[in-house]
């Protein structure tokens, strides 16, 4: 059966890494929408917040792009993003065209953790600067995105995973349940 695999969730729960360790778990082809919007803003550029909105709008168009063209082949896929209801009520009605099964992992974490996380990201790591123009280092600020990104609706199947720690990319009991959705 051919598979979707969605992750999405709190800002610095470790989305990316996860949808690169599962990419190698399942030997299936992994998009993140960072990387698409730092091929963007490297080759595209950005002045302002606004213009950086428009790289993020463009990297997500890319990924349902993306998916399009692989399902066409029956492959696997794994996209990862802070996807929006409407983004995944797109990437649902792909899949459903081209029989696709769809889970999505919803990464949840608690706040203050991951506020100092994001924090040390953005101003120990190098960090590309298509992520820096969204500084949140007001923690109310941090909060107050999470809670925004957390009133999104999430359709489908789901899996809500406790992303406070790093513990969950190698939890038996979080790996077994995508492990039967991929069918390993």
């Amino acid at each position: 059966m051919k598979k979707l695999l969605l992750i999405t969730g709190d800002i610095a729960a470790g989305k990316s890494t996860f949808s690169r360790i599962l990419s190698g778990r399942y030997h299936v082809a992994a998009f993140q929408k960072d990387t698409v919007k730092e091929v963007l803003g490297n080759f595209i550029g950005f002045h302002n917040r606004e213009e950086n909105k428009i790289l993020s709008n463009t990297a997500i168009e890319m990924l349902c792009h993306i998916f399009e063209g692989i399902a066409v082949s029956g492959e696997s896929l794994i996209l990862e993003a802070n996807f929006h209801e409407k983004e995944l009520v797109k990437l649902h009605k792909i899949a459903a065209g081209q029989q696709y099964d769809v889970l999505t992992l919803v990464l949840r974490g608690d706040a203050d953790v991951l506020y100092c996380r994001y924090l040390h990201r953005m101003k120990e790591e190098n960090r590309h600067p298509v992520h820096l123009s969204t500084i949140l280092d007001v923690k109310e600020d941090f909060i107050r995105t999470a809670e925004w990104i957390r009133k999104e609706k999430v359709i489908g199947k789901k899996i809500i995973i406790e992303a406070t720690d790093f513990s969950y990319q190698e939890n038996p009991a979080v790996l077994e349940q995508i492990d039967l959705f991929m069918g390993l």
